[in-house]
Formats: structure tokens, sequence, C-alpha cells
């Protein structure tokens, strides 16, 4: 026995893939087999290093730069979106394009344009270097938006307007902590406009509720995901603020059996672009075939984005 004093996992759900992320491993995948290698994708077409794995055994070739890409190749854009520049790059390459950016992160571009467009000053709640940060922000001139990381920033940043502000965020940060620092943009600048709805996506904050009910029952969390996923690290954020220990982990080879030393009731949870045979392979490591496992369901998922017409 591997873990002689754990008595219960305690299995979130929802966890791993989601809408956005299947759509856009799918597209790889269909081209792969509908054309065959090379596939070219621009940046990680999802942030999980597995996924990668996967889809590079099978022919498709990652890159950052659209440069290392030959002329007349099949590009796919990743989950993340990115900045017009990109798209404009792939066209003189003659680049056959296929957009897999999440259409909840696209709907975020296009609000971005639009307020652009009536004379808005932006404020955009996001992490610096993230391609989403990175997409979104290229859509505007750079003195039409400002980015936002921290409440301490919320509090000192000086628009140069006081009329016409809005604020739009990145897709995958904590509600939490987002809805500080939009409150406190609120107190400083009443008149902020907010998009119709709040740009963090369901899923995300799917899991995010999902391990709040881990907390409840668990002594610790183990969190399955990149360690360049956002939204997997906020799930591990979420739970060291509720004062749960928490990890995140790859796979089963990175946990540390010192973790569990007193641990009797264990939360394992995933982030939205792991997959399930790596979140299976970790309940199967630790349970060892006797600890029983029990699933917390937050709330049931059943959106499915659809693939693009030229697929």
């Amino acid at each position: 026995m591997r873990f002689p004093q754990l008595k219960k996992i305690y299995l979130a759900w929802p966890r791993g893939f989601c809408a956005g992320v299947k759509r856009a491993v799918k597209i790889v995948d269909l081209l792969l087999e509908k054309y065959g290698p090379p596939i070219y994708v621009r940046h990680q077409i999802v942030h999980n290093k597995y996924v990668i794995l996967d889809l590079k055994k099978k022919g498709a070739i990652f890159i950052e730069n659209l440069k290392d890409v030959p002329h007349r190749s099949k590009v796919v854009l990743s989950a993340h979106g990115c900045s017009p520049v990109i798209y404009q790059q792939a066209k003189k390459k003659n680049l056959e394009v296929y957009d897999a950016t999440c259409p909840l992160v696209t709907k975020v571009h296009l609000e971005a344009k639009r307020y652009d467009k009536e004379g808005y000053f932006i404020f955009y709640i996001g992490h610096q270097g993230h391609p989403e940060t990175e997409g979104v922000l290229g859509e505007v001139p750079v003195n039409s938006a400002a980015l936002i990381q921290t409440l301490d920033e919320a509090k000192k940043i000086q628009p140069p307007q006081k009329e016409k502000l809005v604020v739009l965020t990145q897709t995958t940060l904590c509600r939490d902590d987002t809805k500080k620092i939009i409150n406190c943009l609120k107190k400083r600048f009443p008149q902020l406009t907010l998009p119709p709805a709040l740009d963090i996506c369901f899923a995300t904050q799917n899991r995010q509720n999902s391990v709040k009910k881990l907390v409840e029952k668990t002594d610790l969390i183990l969190v399955v995901g990149s360690k360049n996923s956002s939204n997997s690290n906020r799930l591990k954020e979420i739970a060291e603020k509720s004062g749960i220990a928490a990890y995140l982990i790859d796979d089963p080879s990175e946990i540390n059996p010192s973790w569990l030393k007193n641990v009797k009731n264990l939360g394992i949870t995933a982030g939205a672009s792991t997959p399930d045979c790596i979140i299976n392979k970790v309940v199967d490591y630790l349970s060892d075939n006797r600890v029983p496992v029990e699933e917390l369901i937050a709330i049931k998922e059943k959106v499915s984005f659809s693939l693009p017409k030229e697929i």
C-alpha cells in the first residue's frame, strides 16, 4: 500500500477538458487525419505538455513565430487567440490558416474592437506575457488600453480620460480576485462600463466552484495540469486561499509522498486543458485499487462549440 493512511479520494466535477480545448485539439487532429503531417501550430494549441506530446507524435509542429513556417503551409492558431498582426503575417506568406481560438476568447476580442471604435479607454485585467492577453491588447492601439494585473495597480492607474471607460478580462482568471479589482475600479471610476457578462469563461468558473466544494471535504488538493496553464494555477490558488494545501502536478511522477503523510481525505481536480487519461493515471496511482473514490459534482456541463466551416 502506497498511502495506508489515505481513506478517501474526492474527485471534482467538472474537471479536465473544457469545450474550447476539445474544439482546438479536435481541429488539429482532423487536419492531421485529412492532410497528413506536417500541420503547423502557432504556440501550444492548449497549455498541457501531454496534449502537445501526443500531437507532436501525430505530426504537428509547434512554432512561436510564423517565420518558421514554410510558404503556403497549413497553420493552426492556438485556443488562446492572437493579435491581428499574426493574421497579417500569415497572409504575406500565403499560409492556409485555421483558427482554433476559443469562441469565448473571440468574444473578448470583438468587445475590445467595438469599445475602442466607440472611443472607450479599456482596462484589461490579465497576465502580462500570456498569449490571450497579447491577442486582445493587439486588437487596439497602445494608447487605448492598459493592462492591470493586481489590485494595487487598479488603485494607482490613471487613465487618459474620465468618461467612456470599460473593463475587460482574460477568460482564465480567478473570479473572486477579478471582482475585487473590478470593484476597486468602479469605486474610483463610477461611470465604468462592464460588458454584458463577465469575460471569465463558464468552464473556468465551474472548475473553480468545484475546488470550493473539494475544500469542504479534504485535507489536501492536487491539481493536475501543466505549470504554464493559467486556469490550473488559479485552481491551486483558490484551494490555498481557502486554507487547504494544494500542489500542481503534471502526472503521478511529480507527487511527493511527504505531502500525503497526514492526509486522510484527498481532493483531485484538473485544469481545463488536462486530458482524462492523465487524470485517471493520477487517481489510479493514489487509490492503489483500495481507496474509495467519490465524485463531487458542482455543476453539469453540456456546452460544446462547433468546428470551423472549412474543416
